[in-house]
Protein backbone atom coordinates (compact mmCIF):
# COMPACT_ATOMS: atom_id res chain seq x y z
CA UNK A 1 0.00 0.00 0.00
CA UNK A 2 1.30 3.06 -1.27
CA UNK A 3 0.85 6.77 1.10
CA UNK A 4 2.26 10.07 1.33
CA UNK A 5 0.88 12.46 4.10
CA UNK A 6 -0.43 15.45 3.05
CA UNK A 7 -0.78 19.07 4.82
CA UNK A 8 -3.63 20.82 4.06
CA UNK A 9 -6.88 22.32 5.45
CA UNK A 10 -10.33 21.15 4.29
CA UNK A 11 -13.66 22.76 5.61
CA UNK A 12 -17.08 21.39 5.96
CA UNK A 13 -19.73 23.77 6.89
CA UNK A 14 -18.34 26.56 9.12
CA UNK A 15 -16.62 24.08 11.80
CA UNK A 16 -15.22 20.59 10.39
CA UNK A 17 -11.14 21.29 9.70
CA UNK A 18 -8.75 18.77 8.26
CA UNK A 19 -5.83 18.25 10.34
CA UNK A 20 -2.70 17.81 9.50
CA UNK A 21 -0.81 14.30 8.34
CA UNK A 22 -3.96 13.18 6.93
CA UNK A 23 -3.20 9.72 5.17
CA UNK A 24 -4.45 9.62 1.55
CA UNK A 25 -4.86 6.39 -0.52
CA UNK A 26 -3.49 5.58 -3.89
CA UNK A 27 -6.10 6.09 -6.71
CA UNK A 28 -4.41 2.24 -8.30
CA UNK A 29 -4.96 0.85 -4.92
CA UNK A 30 -8.80 1.70 -4.28
CA UNK A 31 -9.35 1.51 -7.99
CA UNK A 32 -8.60 -2.23 -7.71
CA UNK A 33 -10.49 -2.94 -4.91
CA UNK A 34 -13.83 -1.33 -6.38
CA UNK A 35 -13.42 -2.99 -8.83
CA UNK A 36 -13.55 -6.51 -7.38
CA UNK A 37 -16.20 -5.48 -5.22
CA UNK A 38 -18.11 -4.71 -8.29
CA UNK A 39 -18.04 -7.59 -10.27
CA UNK A 40 -19.10 -9.31 -7.22
CA UNK A 41 -22.40 -7.49 -6.41
CA UNK A 42 -23.19 -7.57 -9.76
CA UNK A 43 -22.75 -10.71 -10.21
CA UNK A 44 -25.26 -11.94 -7.14
CA UNK A 45 -27.55 -8.98 -7.52
CA UNK A 46 -29.79 -11.29 -10.34
CA UNK A 47 -28.78 -14.61 -8.62
CA UNK A 48 -30.55 -13.26 -5.37
CA UNK A 49 -33.55 -12.27 -7.51
CA UNK A 50 -34.14 -15.52 -9.55
CA UNK A 51 -33.74 -17.15 -5.46
CA UNK A 52 -36.26 -15.00 -4.32
CA UNK A 53 -38.25 -12.61 -6.58
CA UNK A 54 -37.76 -9.87 -5.09
CA UNK A 55 -36.38 -6.76 -5.18
CA UNK A 56 -33.80 -6.03 -2.10
CA UNK A 57 -32.16 -2.76 -0.82
CA UNK A 58 -28.98 -5.36 0.48
CA UNK A 59 -29.02 -6.67 -3.04
CA UNK A 60 -29.97 -4.36 -6.55
CA UNK A 61 -30.50 -0.69 -4.80
CA UNK A 62 -27.15 -0.04 -2.96
CA UNK A 63 -25.58 -2.03 -6.17
CA UNK A 64 -26.95 0.68 -8.33
CA UNK A 65 -25.30 3.64 -5.89
CA UNK A 66 -21.98 1.60 -6.58
CA UNK A 67 -22.63 1.08 -10.09
CA UNK A 68 -23.25 4.52 -11.04
CA UNK A 69 -20.62 6.02 -8.93
CA UNK A 70 -17.94 3.71 -10.93
CA UNK A 71 -19.34 4.69 -14.26
CA UNK A 72 -19.07 8.38 -13.35
CA UNK A 73 -15.64 7.84 -12.68
CA UNK A 74 -14.74 5.81 -15.96
CA UNK A 75 -14.43 2.04 -14.37
CA UNK A 76 -15.77 -0.78 -16.45
CA UNK A 77 -19.28 -1.98 -15.38
CA UNK A 78 -22.01 -4.41 -16.81
CA UNK A 79 -24.29 -2.30 -18.54
CA UNK A 80 -26.69 -5.06 -19.73
CA UNK A 81 -27.02 -6.46 -15.93
CA UNK A 82 -27.38 -2.88 -14.50
CA UNK A 83 -29.95 -2.65 -16.97
CA UNK A 84 -32.01 -5.75 -15.92
CA UNK A 85 -31.76 -4.48 -12.82
CA UNK A 86 -33.63 -1.72 -13.59
CA UNK A 87 -35.96 -3.69 -15.53
CA UNK A 88 -36.78 -5.95 -12.79
CA UNK A 89 -37.29 -3.70 -10.31
CA UNK A 90 -40.01 -1.41 -12.39
CA UNK A 91 -41.65 -4.40 -13.27
CA UNK A 92 -41.60 -5.81 -9.31
CA UNK A 93 -43.33 -2.41 -8.73
CA UNK A 94 -46.20 -2.19 -11.68
CA UNK A 95 -46.87 -5.52 -10.76
CA UNK A 96 -48.00 -3.77 -7.32
CA UNK A 97 -49.14 -0.46 -8.62
CA UNK A 98 -52.98 -1.45 -8.01
CA UNK A 99 -52.18 -2.66 -4.15
CA UNK A 100 -50.71 0.90 -3.82
CA UNK A 101 -53.79 2.91 -5.45
CA UNK A 102 -56.05 0.81 -2.64
CA UNK A 103 -53.69 1.42 0.19
CA UNK A 104 -52.94 -2.18 0.60
CA UNK A 105 -49.95 -3.73 2.56
CA UNK A 106 -47.77 -5.36 0.11
CA UNK A 107 -43.50 -6.15 0.00
CA UNK A 108 -43.33 -2.28 -0.73
CA UNK A 109 -44.95 -0.55 2.11
CA UNK A 110 -42.31 0.25 4.45
CA UNK A 111 -40.47 3.74 3.96
CA UNK A 112 -36.64 1.96 4.25
CA UNK A 113 -37.68 -0.35 1.18
CA UNK A 114 -39.34 2.55 -0.53
CA UNK A 115 -36.33 4.32 0.26
CA UNK A 116 -33.74 2.13 -1.12
CA UNK A 117 -35.51 1.31 -4.09
CA UNK A 118 -36.24 4.92 -5.47
CA UNK A 119 -32.37 6.13 -4.21
CA UNK A 120 -31.24 3.00 -6.80
CA UNK A 121 -33.44 4.31 -9.80
CA UNK A 122 -32.60 7.73 -9.42
CA UNK A 123 -28.30 6.51 -9.38
CA UNK A 124 -29.67 5.05 -12.39
CA UNK A 125 -31.66 8.40 -14.00
CA UNK A 126 -34.77 6.23 -14.22
CA UNK A 127 -37.51 8.81 -14.69
CA UNK A 128 -40.60 9.31 -12.69
CA UNK A 129 -43.69 8.00 -14.29
CA UNK A 130 -47.62 6.06 -12.97
CA UNK A 131 -45.47 3.67 -11.22
CA UNK A 132 -43.03 5.70 -9.23
CA UNK A 133 -46.54 7.76 -8.34
CA UNK A 134 -48.20 4.96 -6.84
CA UNK A 135 -45.39 3.89 -5.07
CA UNK A 136 -44.90 6.92 -3.44
CA UNK A 137 -47.96 8.21 -2.70
CA UNK A 138 -48.59 5.14 -0.82
CA UNK A 139 -45.61 5.40 1.30
CA UNK A 140 -45.98 9.46 2.31
CA UNK A 141 -49.51 8.77 3.22
CA UNK A 142 -47.90 6.33 5.86
CA UNK A 143 -46.56 9.06 7.83
CA UNK A 144 -47.39 9.26 11.59
CA UNK A 145 -48.80 12.03 13.37
CA UNK A 146 -45.49 13.10 15.12
CA UNK A 147 -43.52 13.16 11.43
CA UNK A 148 -41.94 10.15 11.66
CA UNK A 149 -42.23 7.21 9.44
CA UNK A 150 -42.18 3.44 11.13
CA UNK A 151 -39.98 0.60 10.00
CA UNK A 152 -40.59 -3.17 10.31
CA UNK A 153 -38.93 -4.31 14.35
CA UNK A 154 -37.36 -7.55 13.30
CA UNK A 155 -34.68 -6.57 11.10
CA UNK A 156 -31.84 -4.62 12.11
CA UNK A 157 -30.45 -2.28 10.76
CA UNK A 158 -31.93 -2.07 7.22
CA UNK A 159 -35.35 -2.05 8.35
CA UNK A 160 -35.22 -1.13 12.44
CA UNK A 161 -34.84 2.36 12.61
CA UNK A 162 -37.55 4.86 12.60
CA UNK A 163 -34.88 7.79 12.12
CA UNK A 164 -33.62 6.12 8.93
CA UNK A 165 -36.89 5.39 8.15
CA UNK A 166 -38.04 9.24 8.09
CA UNK A 167 -34.82 10.21 6.14
CA UNK A 168 -35.65 7.78 3.65
CA UNK A 169 -38.76 8.79 3.19
CA UNK A 170 -38.33 12.46 3.00
CA UNK A 171 -35.52 11.41 0.46
CA UNK A 172 -38.10 9.37 -1.64
CA UNK A 173 -40.91 12.27 -1.84
CA UNK A 174 -37.92 14.79 -3.10
CA UNK A 175 -37.13 11.91 -5.94
CA UNK A 176 -40.17 11.25 -7.02
CA UNK A 177 -43.09 12.90 -6.00
CA UNK A 178 -45.57 13.55 -8.11
CA UNK A 179 -45.59 17.23 -9.37
CA UNK A 180 -49.45 17.75 -8.49
CA UNK A 181 -48.35 17.12 -4.73
CA UNK A 182 -45.65 19.08 -4.56
CA UNK A 183 -47.05 21.77 -1.81
CA UNK A 184 -48.43 18.34 0.35
CA UNK A 185 -45.02 16.51 0.32
CA UNK A 186 -43.24 19.68 1.10
CA UNK A 187 -45.59 20.27 4.39
CA UNK A 188 -44.71 16.52 5.16
CA UNK A 189 -41.36 16.87 4.93
CA UNK A 190 -41.35 19.98 7.46
CA UNK A 191 -42.86 17.84 10.16
CA UNK A 192 -40.55 15.13 9.37
CA UNK A 193 -37.87 17.68 10.13
CA UNK A 194 -39.06 18.89 13.17
CA UNK A 195 -39.41 14.87 13.88
CA UNK A 196 -35.86 14.56 13.06
CA UNK A 197 -34.31 17.47 14.63
CA UNK A 198 -35.93 16.08 18.19
CA UNK A 199 -34.44 12.65 17.37
CA UNK A 200 -31.82 11.22 19.75
CA UNK A 201 -29.88 8.49 17.83
CA UNK A 202 -29.42 5.47 19.58
CA UNK A 203 -26.81 3.72 16.86
CA UNK A 204 -24.35 4.75 14.13
CA UNK A 205 -27.27 3.49 11.82
CA UNK A 206 -29.38 7.02 13.80
CA UNK A 207 -26.57 9.13 13.74
CA UNK A 208 -25.93 8.49 9.47
CA UNK A 209 -29.47 9.10 8.97
CA UNK A 210 -30.12 11.72 11.18
CA UNK A 211 -27.71 13.65 8.90
CA UNK A 212 -28.65 12.88 5.94
CA UNK A 213 -32.33 13.59 6.95
CA UNK A 214 -31.36 16.79 7.91
CA UNK A 215 -29.54 17.53 5.11
CA UNK A 216 -32.60 15.91 2.56
CA UNK A 217 -35.10 18.03 4.75
CA UNK A 218 -33.43 21.77 4.40
CA UNK A 219 -32.06 21.74 8.18
CA UNK A 220 -29.97 25.01 9.27
CA UNK A 221 -26.42 24.90 8.07
CA UNK A 222 -25.59 24.78 12.26
CA UNK A 223 -27.98 21.66 12.90
CA UNK A 224 -26.36 19.96 10.02
CA UNK A 225 -22.75 20.86 11.14
CA UNK A 226 -23.48 19.34 14.75
CA UNK A 227 -24.76 16.37 13.84
CA UNK A 228 -21.54 15.82 10.96
CA UNK A 229 -19.46 16.08 14.76
CA UNK A 230 -21.02 14.29 15.62
CA UNK A 231 -20.84 11.43 13.21
CA UNK A 232 -16.87 12.08 13.10
CA UNK A 233 -16.35 11.72 17.06
CA UNK A 234 -17.62 8.14 16.93
CA UNK A 235 -15.01 7.11 14.36
CA UNK A 236 -12.76 4.16 16.05
CA UNK A 237 -9.24 4.32 16.55
CA UNK A 238 -8.62 1.86 13.74
CA UNK A 239 -10.60 4.57 11.45
CA UNK A 240 -14.07 2.47 10.90
CA UNK A 241 -17.51 2.84 12.32
CA UNK A 242 -19.14 0.05 14.86
CA UNK A 243 -22.86 -0.34 14.06
CA UNK A 244 -23.22 -0.03 18.33
CA UNK A 245 -20.95 0.69 20.92
CA UNK A 246 -20.23 -2.59 22.40
CA UNK A 247 -19.66 -4.27 18.41
CA UNK A 248 -16.43 -3.38 16.18
CA UNK A 249 -16.03 -1.50 13.40
CA UNK A 250 -17.13 -3.12 10.18
CA UNK A 251 -17.97 -2.09 6.77
CA UNK A 252 -21.27 -1.66 6.83
CA UNK A 253 -21.22 0.90 9.36
CA UNK A 254 -18.10 2.36 7.73
CA UNK A 255 -19.34 2.76 4.51
CA UNK A 256 -22.58 4.35 5.62
CA UNK A 257 -20.96 6.90 7.88
CA UNK A 258 -18.69 7.91 4.48
CA UNK A 259 -21.73 7.76 2.60
CA UNK A 260 -23.42 10.63 5.41
CA UNK A 261 -20.69 12.06 5.86
CA UNK A 262 -20.04 12.86 2.10
CA UNK A 263 -23.56 13.52 1.07
CA UNK A 264 -25.02 14.77 4.42
CA UNK A 265 -22.15 16.97 5.81
CA UNK A 266 -20.21 17.68 2.63
CA UNK A 267 -17.35 16.02 3.89
CA UNK A 268 -14.48 15.77 0.86
CA UNK A 269 -13.08 12.26 0.19
CA UNK A 270 -9.84 14.32 1.01
CA UNK A 271 -11.09 15.20 4.65
CA UNK A 272 -8.75 12.89 7.39
CA UNK A 273 -11.35 11.53 8.87
CA UNK A 274 -12.87 9.93 5.28
CA UNK A 275 -9.17 9.03 4.58
CA UNK A 276 -8.63 6.64 7.62
CA UNK A 277 -11.90 5.53 6.64
CA UNK A 278 -11.08 4.30 3.11
CA UNK A 279 -7.70 3.43 4.79
CA UNK A 280 -9.76 0.50 7.33
CA UNK A 281 -11.81 -0.48 4.19
CA UNK A 282 -8.76 -0.94 2.05
CA UNK A 283 -7.48 -3.30 4.95
CA UNK A 284 -10.32 -5.10 5.55
CA UNK A 285 -11.40 -6.00 2.26
CA UNK A 286 -11.58 -9.97 1.43
CA UNK A 287 -9.68 -11.22 -1.35
CA UNK A 288 -13.08 -12.26 -3.19
CA UNK A 289 -13.85 -8.37 -2.92
CA UNK A 290 -16.52 -8.82 -0.27
CA UNK A 291 -16.88 -7.78 3.42
CA UNK A 292 -17.76 -9.80 6.23
CA UNK A 293 -20.46 -7.82 8.06
CA UNK A 294 -21.92 -9.94 11.11
CA UNK A 295 -26.11 -10.33 10.57
CA UNK A 296 -27.97 -9.07 13.23
CA UNK A 297 -31.26 -9.51 11.92
CA UNK A 298 -33.99 -11.52 13.44
CA UNK A 299 -34.32 -15.19 11.37
CA UNK A 300 -37.71 -14.70 10.33
CA UNK A 301 -37.21 -15.45 6.33
CA UNK A 302 -36.21 -18.80 4.59
CA UNK A 303 -32.36 -18.91 4.26
CA UNK A 304 -31.03 -19.42 0.75
CA UNK A 305 -27.59 -19.12 -1.19
CA UNK A 306 -28.05 -15.57 -3.28
CA UNK A 307 -24.22 -16.43 -4.70
CA UNK A 308 -22.65 -13.91 -2.34
CA UNK A 309 -20.01 -15.27 0.20
CA UNK A 310 -20.65 -15.33 4.10
CA UNK A 311 -23.79 -18.05 4.38
CA UNK A 312 -25.96 -16.30 6.98
CA UNK A 313 -24.20 -13.12 6.72
CA UNK A 314 -24.90 -12.42 3.20
CA UNK A 315 -27.56 -9.99 2.54
CA UNK A 316 -25.83 -7.32 5.31
CA UNK A 317 -22.46 -8.28 4.24
CA UNK A 318 -23.83 -7.02 0.57
CA UNK A 319 -25.21 -4.42 1.97
CA UNK A 320 -22.12 -3.42 3.30
CA UNK A 321 -20.21 -3.96 -0.05
CA UNK A 322 -22.07 -2.00 -1.51
CA UNK A 323 -21.86 1.15 1.05
CA UNK A 324 -17.88 0.71 1.06
CA UNK A 325 -17.83 0.78 -2.42
CA UNK A 326 -19.43 3.83 -3.39
CA UNK A 327 -16.82 5.28 -0.47
CA UNK A 328 -13.67 4.10 -1.82
CA UNK A 329 -15.30 5.21 -5.72
CA UNK A 330 -15.76 8.50 -4.04
CA UNK A 331 -12.23 9.06 -3.77
CA UNK A 332 -11.53 8.80 -7.20
CA UNK A 333 -11.22 11.42 -9.78
CA UNK A 334 -13.97 11.87 -12.35
CA UNK A 335 -12.48 11.28 -16.45
CA UNK A 336 -11.30 14.23 -18.32
CA UNK A 337 -13.99 14.61 -21.28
Amino acid sequence: MIRWFLFCLGVVGASLTMTAGSVATEPAEVKIAAEKSLTLLQECGPKFFAQSGCIACHQQSVTSLAVAEARQRGLPVDEKTAREQVHVTTLFIQNYREKFLERSDQPLSSAPSVGYVTLGLSAEKYPPDEITDALVVEMAGRQQTDGSWTAFSHRPPLEYSRVASTALAVRAMQLYGPPGLKSEFHERSERALIWLTAAQPTSNHDQAFRLLGLTWAGAAPSAIDTQTELLLKSQRTDGGWSQHAAMESDAFATGLSLYALHDGGRLAPTHQAYQRGIDYLLKTQLPDGSWHVKSRSFPFQEYFESGFPHGPDQWISATGTGFATVALLRTLPAPTK
